[in-house]
């Protein structure tokens, strides 16, 4: 007992003589090591996170315990830790600058950031997000990454693009797509494929008038700049061989057509079973999806690459094959690519370099987008279930000997007989010079030259009998030459350690240039002859007239920095396209921005143990769109008219001299904060102005001279918008880590005017219509009503909302639905154990419509009863009282409401589970691997406002191996 009292009373009298020591005072200056100039806002933080921040002359003076220790910090340097001497005194501090590692760098037009320094708004995807997805480009991969970023594929064909937007779709006949910056060069969206996403470092989307408006007249629609890899180690050259291995099939597949029970049983009902032999073709049973649609086509990619660095040099060199059979028949992708980007320093003030692409591509591409009775992706749907199209012993079925027995041609046949490739050929350099003409001066001078070339071979063999012993040769060949050049003069500096400057003049210029041919011929006699060369005669040729653009730029841009809490930025740009005429041929656009890094804030101090980020953005300004034709701004005649059975010369265009530029007015406000280095929030409002918006204005025949419309400035659009963007790690030790993220974004469309003082417009085939006061993309169509249960009619609403039995073109009316979406975002998880990986992404689309067109053949209700049906039919309305949304045999399936879907959807885009060794790395994945919609179609995936005979997109697994050396 008296111990443990003696042990008390020891412990009570360390604890009061603690409690009771007293602070000593611990002064200093705070300076930069890199020019010896004093840190303004630097914080001294003691263990608890009490504080104090430096003054303008980097003075501090801070009260502490002795053997406690402070922390010394500052954004864009390296936290120092010093220990408070027994009774106080000076501690002066040299604070280092942190190095700005490729995690902290954020790619902005014509330049480097550090993250946390950028005024714009701008969203960074790094490799990791790219690099292993086993598709042929990043474009899929980026689907649900970004907040804002819009992306969809039209097509599930391995070598078409998607189709992307930022914030919302600003113009109506103009180009919507961003510009797109590969290493310092604009590319076009069909050049895509030609890049291996394991040679990207890193991609910024580029969202606001702060970010984008430096590149004026081709930012109006947003700004992604692409950067390829570059070497970073500078102890030895690193090598990677990188190989994957899987198979696709068909991503989503909703098919409710009849089988051949169903179909037997419809056509007895409806009246078609005259001459039937249903005892033998009830012995055949064909899904055409499954007949069509391959469940294993193969997927192959191997990639090698060289890369590393030194003080003066660093280099990247990559080369690759890729290879993807198509889901449907007579679709390819194949990819030879090689990749060299070198960088040296010649001198202590000159460096130069050059980037460089090559590429070959080998595509056969299917049939798709419209209804025929011979190219599969259509012919599935028409195709009766007991029309087999093999053969007893797996051959196809051909119409040269009979054994197909269906009506018209085997569609699978056909396509084997009738083969149409594409070879493409990619040659992208780049080359630049950097010279340091005095201190803080920079010049730079970059050069790139942009060639393709694609030729297409179609053919027809003169042994399959449709052809009737008569080939057919189709050549086409079509050359494209992108010349560009751009110079900049940037210089920083510093006035007096508190005010950070950089100032940047820049010119660039292009020249684009293409042309084309093609021709058929007709009358070979043997399949291994079915050439042009070996024609008996050509049957067309066009040639596709040189097209030819130029554009002019001159631009500034303006940085100013206050002790790293306050940046301003300004930039101006001025431009000059060929596409105009010489009364509008330039355009001038500006933005400025601003940021406040409250973290800086002396009464922000106490809580910097905490709030590892807080800033405030706003930032507005303009951009442009000139994406148009060529020469829409002369009026043109052509040599391809026709006057009494004479060739002649004839008016082929209207032209307007005073075409201009579109232009986009853009404002954002940004709040960007951070919870102890665990926890990120950006939140972004948006609101955008569209102006005279370029759009081919209709007019009557009479008004146009015959045209029917002409290109003007007309109309305004409005796009206004929320974003929000959630980064969390959950767990962080060493050998286990968990991060989620999330991301949204909804954007508000309405146009606000249209031309000449019309309101209203109906866009001819497409069931939508452009009115003022409503978005753009709404659809226009009559309202289907459901079934009278009496008669089994079809019933619509009219006008005013009464029903009636009586399809009439006055009673459509807009319905409120958009195929443009609102909504947007992904969301997503990773979790490391030890060398164990375990990622997931996934991304969704809601409030997007489409018209499902398969749905007019497939339940026609007998208007097409000779082809397959959906089983739906069934349940059609057969006698007085059946309750039912389908109507009786011989009331056509019309366009109407019912043929509208709701698109919207849900997809895992990504799953990879991976396991790493020292030097190796494996690792398995799936590719849309399930998709949660409500559409019917094969796939709820579109960019435009109808489905239609759609190559749906295909599901990946893969198996990836990765060495390292």
């Amino acid at each position: 007992m008296a111990r443990l009292l003696a042990a008390i009373a020891v412990f009570l009298s360390v604890a009061v003589s603690a409690y009771s020591q007293e602070k000593v005072v611990v002064k200093g200056v705070i300076t930069s090591a890199e020019d010896g100039l004093p840190l303004i806002g630097a914080a001294v933080l003691d263990e608890k996170g009490n504080g104090v921040v430096s003054d303008l002359d980097g003075n501090y003076s801070f009260e502490a315990l002795p053997g406690s220790e402070l922390t010394f910090t500052c954004i864009g340097y390296n936290d120092l830790k010093r220990t408070v001497p027994e009774k106080g005194g000076v501690i002066d501090v040299v604070m280092t600058a942190e190095a700005l590692n490729l995690e902290d760098a954020v790619v902005i037009a014509y330049g480097v950031r550090k993250k946390g320094t950028v005024a714009g708004s701008v969203a960074t995807v790094k490799s990791e997000k790219l690099e292993d997805t086993p598709v042929p480009a990043f474009d899929q991969a980026l689907q649900g990454q970004v907040a804002g970023l819009t992306v969809l594929s039209s097509s599930g064909e391995p070598s078409q693009s998607a189709t992307m937007t930022i914030r919302g779709t600003n113009s109506i006949n103009s180009g919507t797509a961003p510009l797109y910056i590969l290493d310092g060069v604009a590319i076009s969206a069909s050049d895509f494929n030609t890049i291996n996403p394991a040679d990207i470092e890193s991609m910024s989307v580029l969202k606001d008038a702060s970010s984008t408006s430096i590149y004026g007249a081709r930012a109006s629609n947003g700004v992604i700049v692409i950067t390829t890899r570059r070497g970073r180690d500078t102890s030895k050259a690193s090598i990677s061989f990188k190989t994957q291995l899987g198979v696709s099939s068909i991503a989503h597949g909703n098919w409710d057509l009849m089988n051949t029970a169903e179909r037997i049983l419809y056509e007895k009902e409806t009246g078609m079973s005259d001459g039937q032999n249903y005892e033998y073709l009830s012995t055949i049973d064909v899904n055409w999806l499954d007949a069509v649609f391959n469940d294993a086509a193969l997927l192959q990619s191997y990639e090698l690459s060289l890369s590393g660095a030194s003080d003066r040099t660093n280099y990247y060199v990559s080369g690759s094959y890729y290879n993807q059979q198509g889901i449907a028949p007579g679709s390819s992708f194949g990819r030879y690519s090689f990749r060299a980007n070198f960088e040296q320093t010649i001198s202590p003030s000159v460096r130069i370099g050059v980037n460089t692409m090559f590429n070959y591509q080998d595509i056969e591409q299917a049939d798709e987008g419209s209804y025929t009775l011979v190219t599969p992706i259509s012919a599935a749907r028409f195709m009766l279930p007991y029309w087999d199209p093999y053969k007893s012993d797996g051959s196809l079925a051909s119409i040269n000997d009979g054994s197909w027995r269906g009506q018209g041609q085997n569609p699978l046949e056909w396509i084997a007989n009738n083969p149409l490739r594409y070879r493409k050929y990619k040659a992208l350099a780049m080359a630049f010079a950097e010279a340091d003409l005095m201190k803080n001066l920079v010049f730079r001078s970059q050069m790139s030259a942009d060639y393709s070339h694609t030729a297409g071979f179609g053919q027809s063999f003169p042994s399959y009998a449709p052809n009737q012993g008569e080939g057919t040769a189709q050549r086409s060949s079509n050359d494209i030459l992108n010349l560009q050049i751009s110079n900049t003069l940037t210089y920083r500096f510093s006035v007096g350690g508190l005010h950070d400057f950089t100032l940047m003049l820049g010119q660039e210029g292009e020249n684009y240039h293409s042309e084309g041919f093609s021709v058929t011929g007709k009358g070979q006699t043997n399949d291994y002859l079915t050439d042009i060369a070996f024609a008996t005669r050509v049957t067309s040729w066009s040639s596709v007239s040189d097209s030819d653009y130029s554009r002019l730029s001159f631009f500034g841009r303006g940085e100013y920095n206050l002790s790293d809490k306050y940046y301003f930025e300004a930039s101006l740009r001025s431009d000059a396209s060929s596409r105009f005429g010489a009364n509008s041929r330039w355009g001038t656009f500006g933005a400025v921005g601003f940021m406040w890094n409250l973290r800086n804030e002396p009464f922000a101090a106490p809580a910097r143990g905490w709030l590892s980020n807080a800033q405030l953005s706003f930032s507005s300004g303009t951009s442009g769109n000139s994406t148009i034709p060529n020469y829409e701004h002369l009026e043109l005649i052509g040599g391809n008219g026709d006057y009494v059975g004479d060739g002649a010369m004839a008016p082929v265009q209207p032209g307007n001299e005073n075409l201009s530029w579109e232009s986009c007015w853009t404002s954002n406000l940004g709040l960007h904060a951070g919870f102890w280095n665990r926890l990120n929030v950006d939140f972004e409002l948006y609101a955008k102005l569209t102006t005279d918006m370029l759009m081919a204005v209709p007019l009557s025949y009479a008004q146009s001279n015959g045209f029917g419309y002409r290109w003007e400035n007309v109309g305004k659009m409005v796009n206004a918008g929320a974003e929000i963007n959630l980064a969390a790690t959950l767990v962080s030790t060493e050998s286990l880590s968990w991060d989620i993220n999330f991301n949204a974004g909804y954007n508000f469309n309405r146009i606000t005017e249209l031309y000449n003082g019309v309101n209203e417009y109906e866009n001819a085939n497409t069931n939508t219509k452009l009115v003022v006061g409503h978005p753009l993309g709404e659809f226009y169509m009559n309202r289907f009503a459901g079934v009278n249960p009496a008669n089994g009619d079809a019933l619509w609403y009219d006008r005013d909302g009464n029903i009636t039995n009586q399809l009439r073109d006055s009673d459509r009316v807009l319905l409120g639905k958009s195929y443009h979406a609102p909504w947007q975002g992904g969301f997503g998880t990773s979790l490391r154990w030890k060398r164990l990986t375990l990622s997931a992404q996934m991304s969704f689309v809601a409030g997007r419509y489409m018209v499902n067109n398969d749905r007019y053949f497939d339940e026609s209700n007998g208007r097409f009863a000779t082809y397959n049906q959906s089983s739906r039919l069934l349940e059609r309305w057969k006698q007085p009282g059946d309750v039912t949304d389908i109507p009786r045999h011989g009331v056509f399936t019309e366009f109407d409401s019912r043929l509208l879907e709701d698109a919207s959807f849900m997809r895992l885009k990504n799953l990879m589970i991976g396991y790493s060794f020292p030097k190796v790395r494996l690792y398995a994945q799936a590719q849309n691997l399930f998709t949660l919609t409500g559409f019917s179609g094969l796939d709820p995936e579109g960019a435009s406002n109808i489905y239609a005979a759609q190559y749906p997109m295909s599901r990946q697994f893969t198996f990836g191996l990765e060495f390292k050396f």
